[in-house]
């Protein structure tokens, strides 16, 4: 099934339909965190999984100490985006739920780009300083912005449940479903009995009808 729902997410970025993308691919830390830590409530073992199979390579490293932490997309921002947008279709973040004080994000932007060439992407992050303190030296008030590309988080989101996946396919025995293709199975109907393919199905239900009519 997690392999279905990828493709999807995917064939929806080749469409353009990027928001319909979107609200499949925050899907993926659900599914993975739950075949992961199937025991923790559902917002852990989202935000844990994230963290740990896409947030560690999100994170911008530090020059120095003194530098100042950068907001990125962290299991909390990812969670909180999944939460707002797939309950109330509002593609924004809870800046109060966050507890990490890099990504309490103020200004929160999502950025629709079609697909180009290379198929890379890039989101920009950035924080603007406001006042100092009487020394002079620590900025009093910090305003965060964050810009995600929708293409790029669907396609980091889609790349690393996949490969998780493909290493802990045992882990997934929670699936229990049945999705039936209706194309497919009338095309089975159709192979078993050819002398079906040249009935007057039209035909047959107008007959049908009449005599119900009579």
């Amino acid at each position: 099934m997690l392999e279905r729902i990828i493709r999807e997410i995917r064939q929806c970025l080749e469409k353009d339909c990027l928001l319909a993308g979107l609200a499949l691919a925050l899907t993926l830390p659900d599914i993975c965190g739950k075949a992961e830590y199937p025991s923790l409530g559902v917002g852990a073992r989202y935000i844990r999984w994230y963290n740990e199979n896409v947030g560690i390579t999100e994170k911008p490293p530090k020059s120095t100490q003194s530098d100042t932490e950068m907001p990125y997309l962290s299991g909390e921002v990812v969670y909180s985006l999944r939460c707002q947008f797939l309950h109330q279709g509002t593609p924004n973040i809870e800046v109060e739920k966050i507890k990490e004080a890099a990504c309490k994000i103020d200004d929160f932007t999502l950025m629709l780009q079609k697909k180009n060439s290379l198929d890379i992407y890039s989101d920009s992050a950035a924080v603007f300083s406001c006042g100092t303190d009487p020394d002079g030296k620590n900025p009093i008030h910090q305003l965060r912005s964050y810009e995600v590309n929708v293409r790029r988080l669907c396609l980091i989101l889609c790349a690393c449940a996949e490969g998780y996946y493909k290493e802990n396919a045992d882990k997934f025995n929670f699936f229990q479903y049945e999705i039936v293709d209706a194309d497919e199975r009338q095309e089975q109907f159709l192979s078993e009995h050819p002398e079906a393919r040249d009935f007057d199905w039209g035909n047959a239900l107008m007959e049908t009808i009449k005599d119900m009519e009579a």
